[in-house]
């Protein structure tokens, strides 16, 4: 790049700038990539919940939009076009080798010309594609989902951040260009040689050789690089330099970087400016961040998407998309198990779940709630007996059934294991309240043993068989 191409600002495109300067590339990334990192889930909702969707057709096209590019690859590019151009363009299209029938692309926001054809909204969209020849393509506004920022005065059109950011570049892009010129042509002058006024005059061969005996000991060739000249006539070294302070360059360097962060709604702190930063504030800082900085942008996407996009792509109704925010919001695991204990005020995850966080293998009886005697609620064994005698039998045969599913599925890999069992299904007794939880605990436990040893063979066919006398369980009481 010469000089004459680095004297300007004005004729630089969106892309170039963003290319060449770090403060506009470090916030426009940041944005882009931490709100690229959230999961995009799918839910249906159902009266006053919301459940889940996994494996729809949706979720399919959300995670793997076209055949080059992941969830994450998409966001990026529409977050980073919103960011640059304040506005960004998806592009839904039929794609027969799917089986969802559609995929869903980005067309970069500097290709894009809308044609207006009404006080709001476009009709065309036509793509300019670069080093084509011209080549352009055209799409009708029913396959293109369009995010358009707000300019006063015009509404069928967006104003760039850069615009507005564009004389603070410029002064830091000139900074940038004077320190070059001072590394380039006057950054190496590190000392000079004085000689007094009334020193003898030289000829040309005296200066000569003292220059040559200078350049033996200064530069990379030097054959006595590194040592100490012998200076002559009282000659002195002087020593010289400047000084980034003296220039203000840091202090440039932070204005400029926090007016780019200001005027997309960053803390300057997130990006690097930790002048008055400590782990309190930071901690806030970064719970704050998908709450006033990039929350405008999710509710812009998710409303934008749900609206557009997931009626071209045949969504039934009700299904909806929304990020997951949340995980990011949750804080640290000891800041959840604290929460969490103190609202339900007692422990509130069993051995075996603590057991799988560390990656270690179950154990026999960890399933099972630990609960001090000191905490007893009604929920933890401490219960009132049910009111009636059919509630009582109608638990026991929903207690048992469960009990015996479990047994079922984990028989083939452990054996029988009677004493657990029969230790699972009296406390499950308990906590619901059934009279002489024990005795009927026992009275199950050794039909289930006596059924399982006259066909060791086929415990799959005992337990299915268990399952159908659930409901008839009093008759086992007497012989």
């Amino acid at each position: 790049m010469n000089e004459s191409s680095e004297s300007s600002l004005d004729n630089k495109s969106i892309e170039e700038l963003w290319t060449n300067q770090p403060h506009l590339r470090t916030v426009v990334n940041f944005l882009a990539r931490n709100i690229a990192q959230l999961g995009l889930h799918t839910f249906m909702a159902n009266g006053d919940s919301n459940e889940r969707v996994r494996g729809d057709s949706v979720s399919s096209i959300i995670s793997k939009p076209n055949a080059r590019q992941t969830r994450y690859d998409l966001i990026l590019a529409l977050v980073g076009d919103i960011a640059l151009y304040d506005r960004a363009y998806l592009w839904c299209a039929p794609d027969m080798n799917r089986p969802e029938g559609f995929s869903v692309y980005n067309l970069p926001a500097g290709w894009v010309h809308s044609k207006a054809t009404s006080f709001y909204g476009s009709n065309e969209f036509v793509v300019a594609l670069p080093g084509n020849d011209g080549e352009k393509l055209s799409f009708t506004a029913d396959e293109v989902i369009e995010f358009e920022g707000w300019t006063p005065g015009d509404p069928t059109c967006s104003t760039s951040p850069v615009e507005t950011l564009r004389l603070t570049l410029e002064e830091q892009h000139h900074a940038r260009v004077h320190r070059k010129q001072l590394w380039k042509k006057n950054g190496r002058i590190g000392s000079f040689v004085t000689r007094p006024k009334d020193a003898p005059s030289w000829d040309g061969s005296a200066r000569k050789r003292f220059t040559e005996m200078l350049e033996a000991f200064t530069g990379d060739r030097g054959s006595r690089a590194g040592g100490m000249p012998l200076l002559e006539d009282g000659m002195d070294v002087k020593r010289i330099g400047f000084s980034s302070a003296d220039e203000q360059w840091a202090d440039s360097t932070k204005l400029s970087l926090a007016t780019v962060a200001q005027v997309y709604h960053v803390n300057p702190t997130m990006i690097g400016l930790l002048d008055n930063a400590n782990y309190s504030n930071v901690r806030e800082f970064r719970r704050g961040l998908y709450g006033d900085t990039l929350g405008p942008i999710i509710a812009m996407i998710e409303s934008r998407l749900n609206a557009f996009l997931l009626p071209l792509v045949g969504a039934p109704a009700g299904v909806f998309l929304e990020f997951n925010v949340e995980a990011k919001l949750r804080g640290s695991f000891e800041e959840q198990a604290a929460v969490i204990s103190s609202s339900v005020g007692g422990p509130w995850m069993t051995r075996n779940e603590a057991r799988r966080l560390q990656n270690l293998p179950k154990i026999d009886g960890g399933d099972a709630l630990i609960v001090p005697l000191n905490l007893g609620t009604p929920d933890s064994g401490s219960t009132e007996a049910v009111e009636t005698v059919e509630e009582a039998e109608k638990a026991v045969a929903e207690l048992w059934r469960k009990c015996l599913v479990r047994q079922q599925s984990v028989i083939s890999a452990k054996g029988w294991d009677g004493g657990r069992w029969k230790r699972e299904l009296e406390a499950d007794l308990s906590v619901a309240g059934v009279p002489d939880a024990g005795s009927i605990a026992t009275l199950l436990n050794d039909h289930t043993k006596s059924r399982l040893d006259a066909d060791l063979d086929n415990p799959g066919h005992v337990f299915n068989m268990l399952i159908l006398e659930v409901p008839n369980w009093q008759n086992l009481k007497r012989p």
